[in-house]
């Protein structure tokens, strides 16, 4: 069974332009097409899957890489060997890139990324910010506060989709879920450090897309430039001395404080900065980048 375009795209079509989320603009454009199939029994599938040459669901196409949401056909009455075939394309449904193959399966695509949101963290900090010399987080007789000193910090949220294996379970997602990367993370543009990006799975659904299974995944990352490993200032109520463990008195000897740490157990100053690593890691080697 062969079914052939007639001609290349019909001269009528039609297009659009609206106001999408935020500030974009979502553009989209109606292609129009004519096919001959070879028997009058040809069925709608075959007219949109086996014609050479029609857009297919699903992928990029033109200069504005927009994406096919749709294609329908429909029967010529007075002709039955013909079809007219119509497909429609906007922006802002589906970000993706092909390969350099240009392979089909949408589980070789390569997602974009977007920068979609911001959200804040809270972190202590040893000293502030006072220029040019910063403050210890300490109180005016040089011991720590009952509570740290902290301060609010901005973190840039990016989030991207990713068409993933049908064969991936409910366990490799949860997996996925609330990691961070292992090591340093080349997005294409930049390379992001290790720990610094923090996945949340955000949606999964299996089902057809561009004629193959896949897992259609939504991931949101959180990048915090510091880490997001957890920051704490060294203090305690003991401390070492030969290797043996002393409570922390006061400059009378009456009464226990809590009193600042060098990193290694010893009396100093100031606290050093303690890290613990929270999270699990991930070599996030499943996102496609190339």
């Amino acid at each position: 069974m062969a079914n052939e375009l007639i001609g290349a795209e019909l001269r009528k079509g039609s297009g659009f332009c609206r106001k999408g989320e935020g500030f974009t603009l979502v553009f989209g454009e109606t292609w129009n097409y004519r096919v001959k199939t070879d028997q009058v029994t040809s069925s709608r599938f075959s007219v949109l899957y086996d014609t050479p040459g029609l857009p297919r669901a699903g992928l990029l196409y033109g200069p504005l890489q927009l994406i096919c949401d749709d294609v329908t056909c429909e029967r010529e009455e007075k002709h039955a060997l013909f079809w007219n075939v119509a497909a429609n394309f906007k922006t802002g449904s589906e970000q993706q890139r092909q390969n350099e193959e240009k392979d089909d399966n949408p589980a070789t695509w390569i997602p974009i990324f977007k920068i979609d949101s911001f959200t804040t963290k809270e972190k202590v900090l040893a000293k502030d910010r006072t220029t040019p010399t910063p403050k210890a987080g300490v109180n005016s007789a040089g011991t720590p506060f009952d509570q740290p000193l902290t301060t609010t910090t901005s973190l840039c949220q990016f989030s991207f989709v990713q068409f993933d294996s049908p064969s991936l379970t409910l366990k490799d997602f949860l997996d996925r879920n609330d990691t961070v990367n292992s090591s340093s993370f080349d997005t294409g543009r930049e390379v992001l450090a290790a720990r610094t990006m923090l996945i949340e799975v955000q949606e999964a659904e299996l089902g057809i897309y561009a004629g193959y299974q896949a897992w259609r995944a939504k991931y949101r990352v959180t990048y915090d430039p510091d880490t997001h490993d957890d920051i704490r200032a060294d203090i305690g109520p003991f401390y070492k001395e030969g290797g043996v463990l002393q409570r922390y008195m006061d400059d009378t000897k009456a009464f226990g404080i809590v009193g600042a740490l060098n990193g290694s157990g010893a009396r100093t100053t100031t606290p050093a900065e303690l890290s613990f690593r929270v999270k699990k890691e991930d070599s996030l080697s499943w996102i496609r980048v190339s």
